[in-house]
């Protein structure tokens, strides 16, 4: 798959309504400058930090090095409304209920086992929710929102981009580079 077709892919599936205009550069760009203004990960985590630090991971193997978590975090303060982050955060008690269902234990202390079996219970109820209602009711769905913030932050961090090939990327130029 083409970096382009990613990223196209990833509008598509759980678009974020303020960047479905952007072009694929453009979008990268922004994940890129989400990135480096993304603050490292503090010592004093958050149950909700953690809960999505550990599902982020559980989606895309990886993510935990590229510090997604973090990157949701921002996007969240920074891209979403009010109301589309009391709906992720909602979701997020979601998760932890379902997790309690399951193995008596909240979403980030149950075995990976466990872990993937209540987020495999949710993307099966998301694709649903796609072919029934459509991809723009779908996308509004919390879930909908973790997995695109998740493969976007993975895709435009370093590790990430190292992983597709994509780094370092090709139309830097530093002309005024010491040699």
């Amino acid at each position: 798959m083409e970096r382009r077709e990613l990223i196209q892919w990833l509008v598509a599936t759980a678009g974020l309504q303020a960047v479905q205009a952007y072009t694929p550069g453009d979008l990268l760009a922004l994940g890129r400058d989400v990135h480096r203004r993304t603050a490292p990960a503090q010592p004093a985590v958050t149950h909700v930090q953690r809960t999505v630090a550990i599902a982020a991971e559980r989606i895309v193997p990886g993510a935990t090095d590229a510090n997604v978590g973090a990157f949701i975090d921002t996007m969240l303060a920074d891209w979403y409304t009010d109301e589309e982050r009391e709906r992720f955060l909602h979701g997020l008690q979601e998760l932890d209920a379902r997790a309690q269902a399951r193995a008596q234990r909240g979403f980030s202390d149950c075995p990976p086992a466990d872990q993937d079996a209540v987020l495999t219970a949710l993307d099966t109820e998301l694709t649903a929710l796609r072919a029934a209602a459509g991809d723009e009711q779908a996308n509004q769905h919390w879930f909908a929102m973790l997995k695109f913030l998740t493969i976007y932050g993975w895709c435009t961090s370093e590790p990430g981009m190292r992983a597709l090939q994509l780094y370092p990327l090709p139309w830097r130029y530093d002309g005024c580079a010491p040699v």
